[in-house]
């Protein structure tokens, strides 16, 4: 299927240098992408079904880590997890997991929550696109 969107040329330019940028072949393989990360975040909060979402938990080592512990065994939709020293002072763990969006949703305010813990972010997308 063929569909046509009007663009003024400044717009156009940058999408052209970000596609280069990005080492996609066509505008249209572009397209496809865009379209696709459009679907997965517009659906991701009005799901039912399981959705998958990245987690990192940036924390000093001063975190109560029997709190961060007993988080991650009542979540048994992580899937994997990697944790990481950044620095004397520093830790990283990177959270795989896949549940309904509310329960994600869950496990970030508890992550958010702890004393200690400095960033949280995550990277969210539906499992259908």
């Amino acid at each position: 299927m063929i569909v046509s969107i009007s663009i003024d040329d400044e717009l156009l330019s940058r999408f052209d240098s970000a596609i280069k940028m990005r080492g996609y072949s066509t505008r249209s393989e572009a397209m496809r992408d865009l379209i696709r990360t459009f679907i997965s975040d517009c659906s991701w909060d009005t799901e039912d079904g399981e959705n998958i979402a990245v987690i990192t938990l940036l924390y000093g080592k001063d975190v109560k880590k029997h709190e961060l512990i007993r988080i991650q065994h009542r979540y048994r939709e992580i899937s994997t997890m990697l944790h990481t020293h950044i620095d004397p002072l520093n830790c990283l763990e990177v959270y795989v997991i896949k549940a309904p969006s509310e329960r994600i949703k869950e496990l970030l305010k508890e992550f958010r929550g702890l004393q200690g813990v400095k960033v949280v972010k995550f990277v969210k997308s539906a499992c259908e696109v």
